[in-house]
């Protein structure tokens, strides 16, 4: 999840806002299910912070299971996204990382990452 989240976000940061202006265009075309273009662009705007700052926070485990949620809020709304533009693949393959945070939700914790494990 976190490589996920991490190559993500860098990528939209230096797509020279490649990311935000084409789906900035697709939510502007003639779709069954309308928005707001500044509730899009905000939204557009937003993405790529949300991906790094959830990808950081899963480094650590203090806050593990509200980052799993947050993944989970996160995935649905780019899901819905997908949903509005009738891109059914994408939507399908969004399920995936769902399901990615469902196991991640059921695995057993660690202390953290970044501490060597006591082995005595």
């Amino acid at each position: 999840m976190i490589v996920i989240l991490l190559t993500a976000g860098t990528s939209k940061f230096f797509s020279s806002h490649g990311f935000y202006d084409y789906y900035s265009a697709l939510f502007q075309s003639d779709l069954r299910i309308t928005l707001p273009a500044t509730l899009v662009n905000l939204y557009l705007s937003a993405v790529p912070f949300v991906e790094i700052g959830l990808g950081l926070a899963l480094l650590s485990n203090r806050f593990r299971t509200t980052v799993i949620y947050a993944w989970f809020g996160f995935m649905l709304s780019l899901l819905f996204g997908h949903y509005i533009l009738q891109e059914w693949s994408a939507v399908n393959q969004m399920l995936s990382y769902i399901f990615l945070g469902l196991v991640a939700l059921i695995l057993p914790a660690h202390q953290s990452w970044l501490t060597k494990p006591d082995l005595s």
